[in-house]
């Protein structure tokens, strides 16, 4: 197989000003549940089986509110879970595309990638990166087949793009994560060690979200009301004071997009869910049993 540069801080392209409210990157959930299970997933889509879907003309009109209003200086990630769940995946990249003028990047586990290559592809060719996140040991059996599934991607598409610029390859399998919440007997429970700056600057996430009509400071308040869905813990005391978090809407006023822009760069009260002193371990480690569908409903905060 072709070697592919990994998904490493070269590839986040270089800092450029701008008189517009400014972020690093943004992330977009195409659907909120996954085909894997991975232990310590950073948006919870561990516990978020297929069907777990997003509202996607809400998404849509919270692209048109926000994109055109901010500068993001790197890229853009459409994501989940796994955005090829989504039957409305591409139109969501394509209003995606038509908005910004930053890298637009697709993320896919790539176990469905053999049923879509034709309009990857055809988004590849007008500037869209493809990064291929490899979840699974190649040692096991699901890994072999998802390896097979990216060589024939690769073989299928090697003389319809250049590869060498529109593909990212990254193996978090061979890597090491932690879990951002705690968990205990099959439910989540917030950390509070009560030191948000150390669990600021172990943050694998800390990208915003747009989300249900707002912006959020990182995944794991994004998708947590869904997280808890899974596990019915809604209405669990230990998680009100996280769950009373205001996002900004994504129609908001400028100021508030500014002050938004603002508090991504520094750690926030909420950074107490997640832990200050990670416990690691291989990141190939699929849970089981646990996945629940949870689809999004549309809230008023």
């Amino acid at each position: 197989m072709k070697q592919f540069h990994r998904f490493y801080k070269e590839n986040f392209g270089s800092f450029t000003e701008s008189d517009k409210p400014t972020f690093r990157t943004i992330n977009v959930h195409a659907h909120n549940g996954c085909n894997l299970a991975c232990k310590g997933c950073n948006h919870n889509s561990s516990v978020l089986a297929p069907g777990s879907g997003i509202l996607v003309d809400q998404m849509l009109e919270d692209l048109q509110n926000i994109l055109p209003r901010i500068h993001i200086w790197s890229h853009i990630s459409l994501l989940g879970g796994e955005p090829l769940l989504e039957p409305r995946c591409e139109e969501i990249l394509t209003k995606i595309e038509e908005l910004v003028d930053c890298k637009v990047k697709l993320f896919s586990n790539a176990l469905l990638l053999h049923k879509n290559h034709d309009w990857i592809i055809d988004h590849m060719k007008g500037g869209t990166t493809l990064r291929l996140s490899m979840h699974v040991s190649p040692a096991s059996k699901l890994g072999r087949q998802n390896y097979k599934n990216v060589k024939e991607f690769i073989e299928y598409a090697e003389d319809k793009v250049d590869l060498d610029s529109s593909l990212e390859i990254s193996e978090p399998w061979d890597e090491k994560w932690f879990d951002m919440l705690k968990w205990e007997d099959n439910k989540f429970y917030p950390y509070e060690d009560n030191d948000v700056e150390s669990s600021w600057n172990h943050c694998t996430c800390p990208q915003m979200q747009i989300y249900n009509g707002h912006l959020w400071k990182c995944a794991s308040i994004a998708y947590l009301r869904e997280t808890l869905g899974s596990t019915q813990q809604v209405d669990d005391p230990a998680w009100q004071k996280y769950l009373k978090y205001k996002p900004t809407r994504a129609d908001a006023p400028i100021k508030d997009i500014y002050k938004m822009a603002d508090n991504q760069k520094r750690s926030h009260s909420i950074c107490n869910m997640c832990p200050a002193n990670p416990k690691w371990f291989r990141a190939f480690r699929q849970l089981t049993g646990v996945k629940q569908v949870v689809p999004q409903t549309k809230i008023e905060l």
